[in-house]
């Protein structure tokens, strides 16, 4: 129980300890489901920069992106969220590499 008799979900951010706080712990949380989620991207950072998200990586497809992109604008609407998430080339390369 916290200070006002109301009990706190264990792990939860306790009242009034700033809104900061409260972005830092959505953040980790979506940080996890993204990673082990159906998305499973492991190669997506999601930085609180004030009141600010920034997403960076690298991701398969252009599909992938918006849908963590999507994902993560939905669940902290109210905040900003800059998704700098960038697209892997997987394309087949039209000559040799020269390694001498």
């Amino acid at each position: 129980m916290n200070h006002h008799g109301q009990e706190r979900t264990p792990g939860a951010p306790a009242a009034g300890s700033g809104a900061g706080v409260n972005l830092e712990y959505r953040v980790a949380h979506l940080r996890e489901r993204i990673a082990a989620g159906p998305l499973g991207e492991l190669g997506v950072r999601l930085e609180v920069r004030g009141e600010a998200v920034l997403l960076t990586g690298t991701v398969p497809s252009a599909h992938c992106r918006d849908d963590i992109c999507d994902l993560v604008g939905s669940e902290l609407a109210g905040h900003q969220v800059h998704c700098d998430i960038v697209v892997a080339d997987a394309t087949i390369p039209d000559h040799a590499e020269d390694l001498a």
